[in-house]
């Protein structure tokens, strides 16, 4: 799941680029003019620097401290005080530009370990370091993020051919959610497998005699398979028949082809299969050589925190090789 959501942040990057940093054909920054201004991470010139936070139901994860500086186009003649400015008014402007709806990052959220004039000194190009601090990322719970825009507010200095950048000269601290309630194991969890009385399953697509309730019929030697297609989405949701508080899902693989099994999965629950809850990501392997149907090397997505759902659904997103994906048997531990 984080992989698709960080393809997509860094997708939008080039559109905040061209829409937010203005429609330049050549870039101010290449001008003749000294110029302070701002940049986003790694050096790139996107002016966005991303701070995810990964939230699970016991803690929350991430870097709470992030860098940055105030850079000049070329070395300055004199020492450069530059002034920054949260400025909240800008996050519209992100949002609609693209198409996001995070939200200003709230003043008691963060602060600004060194709040001062940062100096650019002369002969150098970029100044001190400026720290900002989120200061309660478990309060930060809303899934299109937030947006802090620091923005150079004023410069005084004895250089007077500085100027500030037009359109470079605001970065946006974008802090991202993320929630996670899946363990990083493949090992199933201990406890009782669940009673599959009455359950129902649908799937995405099938091969034929692979169909969806094979994976709830008892034998490892019977198998569900999806269509052999490298572009067709392959899901699989489990009715359970009532709502039953559960540890984890079981996966007996598909030994019909080893490499039909799945090594990523985004795993999401529902209590009416309407709300849906995404968990989190499962990242496995394929099945020990020597595994067999009868010796079946087991997979458990393992929960950090139990949960209560009548639906999952598991979207597989990666697998071993080849074009289709298959399971054989599919239980929950309780």
């Amino acid at each position: 799941m984080r992989n698709s959501i960080y393809k997509n942040r860094y997708a939008a990057l080039l559109l905040l680029s061209v829409s937010l940093l203005g429609a330049c054909k050549k870039d101010e920054l290449e001008s003749q003019d000294l110029l302070v201004f701002m940049t986003g991470e790694y050096g790139s010139y996107n002016n966005e620097i991303v701070i995810p936070f990964i939230h699970t139901p016991i803690d929350v994860s991430g870097n709470s401290v992030v860098k940055l500086a105030v850079s000049a186009t070329r070395e300055v003649a004199a020492d450069v005080d530059v002034t920054l400015t949260p400025d909240t008014s800008l996050v519209a402007q992100y949002n609609k530009a693209n198409k996001t709806n995070a939200l200003a990052l709230p003043a008691s959220a963060y602060k600004i370990v060194n709040p001062k004039k940062y100096k650019i000194p002369s002969g150098k190009l970029s100044s001190d370091s400026v720290e900002i601090e989120i200061t309660t990322p478990a309060a930060l719970t809303n899934p299109g993020g937030y947006i802090l825009p620091l923005t150079i507010g004023n410069i005084e200095g004895a250089d007077r051919g500085v100027k500030i950048s037009a359109n470079r000269r605001t970065t946006y601290l974008f802090v991202t959610y993320a929630f996670n309630n899946v363990q990083a194991t493949q090992v199933p969890v201990a406890g009782t497998l669940g009673a599959r009385t009455g359950w129902v399953s649908s799937v995405s697509n099938t091969t034929a005699g692979a169909l969806g309730p094979a994976m709830l019929d008892g034998s490892n030697t019977t198998y569900w398979r999806s269509s052999n297609s490298s572009t067709a989405a392959k899901w699989v949701i489990i009715d359970m028949a009532s709502v039953q508080e559960i540890k984890g899902i079981r996966i007996n693989p598909n030994y019909t082809s080893a490499n039909e099994n799945a090594t990523a999965i985004t795993v999401s629950t529902s209590q009416d299969n309407i709300t849906w809850t995404v968990q989190g990501a499962w990242k496995g392997t394929g099945p020990a050589t020597g595994s067999t149907a009868a010796n079946p090397d087991l997979k458990g997505i393992n929960f950090i925190a139990p949960v209560q759902a009548r639906y999952f659904r598991l979207d597989i997103t990666a697998w071993v090789s080849g074009s289709r994906v298959g399971i054989g048997e599919l239980n929950v531990i309780k």
